[in-house]
């Protein structure tokens, strides 16, 4: 099964847990999105950030998504591990949990983002 669209970021809070000497700093977010194509809904998204003093990061998170697939409601939980280089960032996920869709569990995906806070993901 292949699973494909866009999310569009709605809203990123983040707050610095800790600051280093040149730049470096950890940094947690919660941010929102909503999700077209195969999957429609929106989801919640908990972020931990690892930043360099050059601003690139890597981040893992959690993010569970409420909609539908295809006239399927649809509960998804994705665990996330993923870079920020030059402006641009990308994730490998997994997913992890679904009340909804048992099939979906264990298929993996991924994302790059685009302008404007929006990206394609893919999951196969």
């Amino acid at each position: 099964m292949q699973l494909k669209g866009i999310f569009q970021i709605t809203n990123w809070q983040e707050s610095v847990t800790q600051s280093f000497d040149h730049g470096a700093k950890l940094s947690k977010a919660l941010v929102s999105q909503s999700y077209s194509g195969d999957i429609t809904g929106s989801s919640e998204l908990h972020y931990q950030l690892s930043y360099e003093s050059s601003g690139d990061a890597r981040f893992n998170g959690f993010e569970f998504i409420t909609g539908s697939l295809g006239d399927t409601p649809c509960q998804l939980t994705l665990k996330h591990d993923g870079t920020f280089e030059k402006g641009v960032a990308k994730s490998q996920f997994v997913i992890i949990s679904s009340i909804t869709h048992a099939e979906l569990l264990g298929l993996s995906g991924s994302f790059v983002s685009g302008e404007a806070g929006q990206a394609s993901y893919l999951i196969e």
